[in-house]
């Protein structure tokens, strides 16, 4: 959707990726709603092509801190070694 905005941001190592649809299940599951939205885009990361993954959804998301504890958790559940960042508004 136009009006979502980037939540978090995050990186996988060892050549991992994930594809858009098994990340919008994670994103869903860690928000609580199936209102989001994801994307990836790359980027010169330490001189090195990464894939760089964004989680979007409403700017009236809740309780930051427990969707994230859950997003850790799902993607340590998923295998995904990632570098996540909360990105601020």
């Amino acid at each position: 959707m136009d009006n979502h905005v980037e939540w978090f941001q995050f990186t996988l190592s060892n050549g991992q990726t994930v594809g858009p649809a098994p990340l919008r299940l994670i994103w869903m599951e860690a928000c609580g709603t199936t209102n989001v939205t994801v994307q990836r885009m790359h980027r010169y990361l330490l001189g090195k092509r990464t894939a760089v993954y964004s989680l979007r959804a409403s700017p009236r998301l809740g309780n930051i801190p427990v969707i994230e504890a859950r997003l850790r958790s799902l993607l340590l559940t998923a295998r995904l070694d990632s570098v996540l960042t909360y990105v601020s508004h």
